[in-house]
């Protein structure tokens, strides 16, 4: 009986152990994510580099706009490619990581900038955005975005 026990506790701890190992390790990926949204996308955009937007993006990667409008990878691609993203003083505030299994999460934030409205005025510019990340072993940042949702776009003049 004691070597059953013995063995039973010993098959028990080898088990807690391994479950260990291969938990991941949520608060590095969160900083990791913060980064990748913070530095290394908005980066994609400020300096026109299609090519690590697009090793980012999922090939099925598409922005949802806040009239439902979608956007493909193919046409986000073609944007940036076309024009410089330059809105002056940009920053994000991530609000939320909504993990929704340990390689898929959602970030959620609110994006500032002053910048000007349709008229050349200038304007407060806000955004409320959803990214959807899952993670990938052969994306360069280990993370790939598979979509973008954004809302609340405003742009407030005085």
């Amino acid at each position: 009986m004691k070597t059953v026990i013995a063995f039973t506790a010993f098959a028990l701890s080898v088990c807690a152990n391994a479950g260990a190992e291969t938990m991941p390790d949520r608060a590095a990926d969160e900083t990791a994510l913060t980064t990748i949204k913070l530095e290394t996308w908005p980066g994609f955009y400020r300096t026109q580099n299609v090519e690590g937007l697009g090793a980012f993006l999922d090939p099925a990667f598409v922005i949802i706009g806040p009239d439902g409008e979608l956007t493909t990878k193919t046409q986000a691609l073609d944007g940036v490619r076309a024009a410089p993203w330059t809105p002056s003083n940009f920053r994000y505030e991530i609000g939320s990581f909504v993990w929704l299994n340990d390689d898929l999460v959602i970030v959620v934030g609110k994006g500032n900038s002053d910048r000007e409205d349709a008229a050349g005025r200038p304007c407060a510019h806000s955004y409320t955005s959803s990214n959807l990340l899952e993670r990938a072993s052969d994306a360069p940042e280990g993370w790939r975005a598979l979509s973008s949702h954004v809302s609340n776009v405003q742009c407030k003049t005085d």
